[in-house]
């Protein structure tokens, strides 16, 4: 019998063709398995139960420090290689008759006697009768782990010998569980602790939520290999911590170790001597405000070296005992006067004033003044903390000189003028905003809100997108064009544009602009583009008719010329052989000529677009282009026919036809490629060279009629066209147009 939909005759050669590919097959799996036993970096064999090695990989010899792995095969595993043979015993009596992994740590020894701590990862696998038949087993060498973890006992018993000793100290160790492992100190009973209620728990099993979570940053960042040091209260007692790294053998961190320092008495001293000296040291030391203390008669007993610059003095003897009046402005005295009184009666105050420094210079001062008192709480002083409010003063001063030019601006143009708070969004309206719309002021609210409940539906989410882009991405300026309902309920066309202010941070609080209607603007853009529109329409038309009457007038006379010259050539005589040179040269240039006139037909109106569509003519116009200029020219199209009516694939084909023109005059492309990619509502069509690029001066030129014109077909039928270069990297062009709307420009006439 044969196999289905195998032909007899030729069954033993596919079949024996099969086999040879999986025998290859086989042999290609064999290699890879070798090439991972051999080259494996862990030791890797198989054995008897009997404990007879039967395969073994050069890892595991180089391991055991043999030369080869067929050293191996003459080995006895619980004789040879383990170092207590009743291990071996045990391991198989336990993993015998199991088929599931196992990992076990096993003492072996190398070929020169020397101990060596392995993990061996294996599993049997047994016969038919559930017997192991044989063991397959992964060895690592961790002789260095076991060695660094009998290390790490004998330090943990140092360092318990040496916490236990130490004077007003407690040492800890902490795994990466945050567990302690090892605690011991004198200072552990200074805050009712001991090392039985520490050791095996966790900072959270012991200490409270607040304090867990405060210390358990500090204990990950030691674990993370850094030095930390802080101080912390716990039990009425305060302690000097200082957390360090443990580290094994290859550098690993593997505990955190703790010394905490009782400094309680220490911390208590240190208080003591601060209160002994004073505030006068604080005073004296603030920053960067100007602290001062006045006597009751108003002279300066102190004051910082802040307050100092503010009043241009270059050393405290220049102003100390003065009456602080010397350097504040005249017309402030009373005020100033008046505010001293009333602290050195046991009040506070605030006062904003100028002064004049040593040096002539003017600044707006705030001070806030509180009294200052003996044990016994009489007033004897009062202590002043002053700011320099020279630039808020300022800029007060330039909102209101902005907002009094912004209400001229606003009475002075026909724009809606307009300033948002950014902070507030309360929204100010000029009063032509009124007039221009037609509300009046108590239909208006004052914030942001009578701004964007009156955007049109269809623009709002574009609008709001975009200001709020400018407004979070750092802009100075924005823009746009929208729709905006008037109080009659119709909606006007305006062109809105805003400046964003941001203060000293860099934070954007208000945002001042205009909106200026272009109903009108708009209404004549849109005849302008219809009678465009328009204006193609006829010249397509009046190109197909003179493309039509060319053919079939001049095209029909120059048949019949050529069908003339063939007559007379069959009338000349044999030995009229000039004038026959002479017919041959005639028909030549009627050829050319019908070839001429074949390629100016294809430019006026390509018959392909009429009678085939657009896809036939992007492809003969790819074809052309292509031979003309000898630049390869591929063309990728992707979801079947556009749908477009003549009017719209006629705008396609005019702007494709003028970006290949200018890919041939312009662009020095060793390659065009054209995709036209259609979706169920609109299509999309990209042209992309590898040409030299155009430049943002160029598009932007005044001169680019060729990229203003593809732009302008392709708005006539509510579509885009972008174009971006990239210096040494080719020019993209790219055509979107919906398929569901018709320009009536296109349809008229």
């Amino acid at each position: 019998m044969t196999q289905a939909g195998l032909d007899p005759t030729l069954a033993p050669a596919q079949l024996r063709a099969a086999l040879e590919r999986a025998e290859g097959a086989l042999r290609e799996s064999q290699r890879q398995y070798r090439e991972i036993f051999e080259l494996a970096s862990v030791g890797i064999f198989q054995s008897t139960p009997e404990g007879r090695i039967q395969l073994a990989n050069p890892a595991l010899a180089k391991m055991l420090g043999y030369a080869s792995t067929d050293d191996l095969r003459e080995l006895d595993l619980a004789r040879d290689i383990y170092l207590r043979a009743e291990d071996r015993s045990a391991l198989i009596a336990r993993y015998g008759r199991s088929v599931d992994p196992w990992t076990v740590e096993v003492e072996w020894r190398k070929r020169d006697g020397t101990p060596l701590w392995v993990q061996i990862t294996g599993h049997a696998v047994q016969n038919s009768a559930g017997q192991p038949q044989y063991f397959e087993a992964f060895v690592q060498d961790v002789t260095e782990r076991r060695r660094s973890v009998d290390e790490l006992r004998l330090s943990e018993a140092r360092y318990r010998a040496l916490a236990t000793n130490l004077p007003d100290t407690s040492v800890f160790l902490f795994d990466h569980d945050l567990r302690y492992v090892l605690v011991d100190g004198s200072s552990l009973a200074g805050v009712g602790m001991s090392k039985e209620a520490l050791e095996g728990r966790t900072i959270w099993d012991v200490m409270s939520a607040d304090m867990s979570a405060r210390l358990a940053p500090l204990r990950r960042e030691a674990l993370a290999g850094k030095v930390v040091e802080f101080e912390e209260s716990y039990g009425g007692r305060t302690h000097a911590v200082q957390l360090l790294p443990i580290r094994d053998g290859t550098g690993a961190v593997i505990y955190g170790m703790g010394v905490a320092v009782d400094i309680t008495d220490r911390k208590r001293a240190a208080e003591h001597l601060a209160e002994n000296e004073g505030w006068l040291r604080a005073i004296v030391d603030a920053e960067p405000e100007c602290v001062k203390v006045l006597d009751r008669h108003g002279r300066v007993v102190t004051m910082n070296p802040a307050g100092l610059a503010m009043i241009e003095a270059d050393t405290p003897e220049q102003i100390v005992g003065q009456n602080a009046l010397s350097f504040v402005a005249p017309e402030y005295h009373r005020a100033f006067a008046d505010l001293a009184k009333r602290v050195l009666a046991g009040e506070s105050g605030t006062l904003e004033f100028e002064i004049v420094g040593f040096k002539g210079t003017r600044r707006w001062l705030e001070t806030h003044a509180v009294p200052l008192r003996s044990p016994r709480g009489d007033v004897h002083s009062m202590l002043g903390i002053t700011r320099d409010i020279t630039t808020r003063k300022q800029a007060e001063q330039a909102l209101r000189d902005s907002q009094e030019r912004l209400q001229l601006v606003a009475r002075a143009t026909n724009d809606a003028v307009w300033d948002w708070n950014l902070l507030t969004d309360d929204l100010w309206w000029g009063d032509a905003f009124l007039k221009m719309f037609g509300y009046a002021p108590e239909e208006i609210e004052q914030s942001v809100e009578s701004w964007l409940s009156r955007l049109h539906p269809d623009d709002r989410e574009r609008v709001v997108t975009g200001i709020r882009a400018a407004i979070n991405g750092g802009e100075t300026s924005w823009s746009d064009e929208y729709r905006f309902r008037c109080r009659d309920g119709r909606y006007a066309e305006v062109y809105d544009r805003g400046y964003v202010i941001h203060d000293a941070n860099r934070r954007p609080v208000r945002i001042v602009g205009s909106m200026m209607e272009v109903s009108e603007r708009k209404r004549t853009e849109a005849q302008l583009r219809n009678l465009a529109a328009r204006l193609e329409a006829i010249r397509e038309e009046e190109r197909t008719r003179i493309a039509r009457e060319i053919h079939d007038e001049v095209g029909q006379a120059l048949t019949a010329l050529k069908m003339d010259l063939a007559w007379l050539a069959k009338k000349i005589p044999a030995r009229g052989t000039p004038v026959r040179r002479k017919l041959v040269g005639m028909e030549g240039v009627i050829d050319a000529t019908m070839d001429a006139l074949h390629r100016i037909l294809a430019e006026l109106r390509p018959g392909v677009l009429d009678d085939l569509g657009l896809p036939a003519a992007i492809r003969w116009l790819a074809e052309e282009f292509k031979r003309r200029s000898e630049i390869p020219c591929t063309v990728d199209m992707t979801g079947g026919e556009p749908g477009l009516d003549t009017g719209q694939a006629t705008a396609v084909f005019r702007i494709l036809q003028e970006a290949l023109t200018n890919v041939a005059r312009h662009a020095k492309a060793r390659r065009v490629e054209i995709r036209l990619h259609v979706l169920p509502t609109a299509f999309e069509l990209v042209v992309t060279d590898d040409g030299r690029g155009i430049t943002t001066e160029e598009l932007q030129a005044t001169g680019t009629l060729g990229i203003l014109g593809m732009r302008e077909r392709a708005i006539t039928w509510h579509g885009r066209v972008t174009v971006h270069g990239e210096p040494g990297h080719g020019t993209t062009v790219r055509v979107f147009m919906p398929v569901d709307r018709t320009a009536p420009a296109a349809r008229a006439g």
